[in-house]
This record gives C-alpha cells, structure tokens and sequence, in this order.
C-alpha cells in the first residue's frame, strides 16, 4: 500500500528520510523516482546522514556515483548513491558493473533509475517525488 508524505522543508524532507533508514538492514537497492530539484538528493542526504556517516552528500549527477561509509549501523557499511541522469542508453550502464555494489553490507540508491534500463536488478523499495512548490514536497513510497 503505498505511504505519501508531505515536506515543508528540507529538513522535513530528510527526516522522513532518517525515518526510512530505520526499516534498512542492507543489501537494499532504493530507486528514487521525480524530476530536478524533486528532493531525492535531500531524501539521500537524511538516508545518510541517519545511518551516522559524516560524508558531505552532493548530488551524483556529474560524477555518476558516490561512495559513502556508514559507520552507525550493525549490519549496513556502505551507501552507494548512483544518478543514471546523463546516460543515453541502459547499454553504458553496463560498464558500471552494478552487480558489484550489490552486497549484503551496502545499501543502493539509485536516482533516475528508469535509465538503467534492466540493468538495475532487485530494487527493494520505489520512492517518488514531486516538488508542489518552492519548498513543499510530496514523497510517496510505492
């Protein structure tokens, strides 16, 4: 059944996020659907951010992925922030080797992960975002 949230804030945003990584045990991959500027960069930064890593969170757009080290939680080590944003085709995901990030200790967070095509395999949860306005936004968890 899907979960809807409204956020009024950024930081109401993350913490719907903070409140998800409490569900995470690893071994998730997370694909976060919604246009630029949605919130899925702000959701990730809460994801992190609660599960007590001190890695600064940026968008992923440019540099296609992220590592971050978890330090707070028993089972989870690593999230992987990935943004498929700039590919043309699932085919140049191929040479990101996804199935090596897919481990029991990691977390995936994939933005924009219809460009993946079926590359992307075992998406655990969908999250979708819409901006309403300027600061308001509408998180559904699918």
């Amino acid at each position: 059944m899907p979960q809807t949230f409204i956020t009024h804030s950024k930081e109401e945003t993350q913490q719907v996020a903070a409140d998800f990584a409490r569900t995470l045990s690893g071994g998730e991959v997370i694909a976060l659907l919604g246009d630029i500027g949605a919130g899925k960069t702000t959701f990730t930064q809460g994801l992190v951010g609660a599960l007590e890593s001190t890695a600064r969170v940026k968008s992923p757009t440019f540099a296609v992925l992220h590592e971050y080290p978890i330090t707070g939680h028993s089972t989870i080590r690593t999230i992987v922030h990935i943004d498929f944003y700039r590919f043309t085709s699932p085919d140049e995901v191929r040479a990101l080797e996804l199935e090596s990030y897919q481990r029991p200790d990691t977390v995936v967070v994939a933005e924009w992960p219809d460009l993946a095509g079926d590359r992307l395999t075992s998406v655990s949860h969908q999250i979708t975002f819409r901006g309403l306005n300027e600061t308001d936004r509408e998180i559904t968890f699918l």
